[in-house]
């Protein structure tokens, strides 16, 4: 589609500085040859400039997804205790180590 607008530009153009070459009119004045194709020609530059550029690609911003915060660990990994509810750390007898454990209040 392009090539068509250039082409049909070009021959618009073209065509009156071509047509009307070596005519002389005896009411105009002085006849100055040659400088009837200066217009068509710039013109026609500009139609061909624009129509060579290339498209101006409008880049879209990035799309950001915001993940929503995980909870606040706050003792040792583990989430916060419950209304009513605290840690403790407690000797199990069973292995002879500590364990944390919920313990009510």
């Amino acid at each position: 589609m392009k090539k068509l607008i250039v082409a049909l530009a070009l021959a618009v153009s073209v065509t009156p500085a071509l047509a009307d070459r070596h005519y002389h009119h005896p009411h105009h004045g002085h006849y100055r040859p040659g400088w009837g194709w200066i217009a068509p020609a710039v013109i026609g530059g500009a139609v061909v400039y624009a129509a060579t550029r290339p498209p101006v690609i409008v880049q879209q911003p990035p799309v950001v997804i915001q993940q929503p915060v995980p909870p606040v660990y706050v003792q040792q990994g583990l989430p916060p205790a419950p209304l009513g509810f605290h840690y403790e750390n407690i000797l199990d007898a069973n292995c002879n180590c500590y364990k944390t454990v919920l313990v009510n209040n």
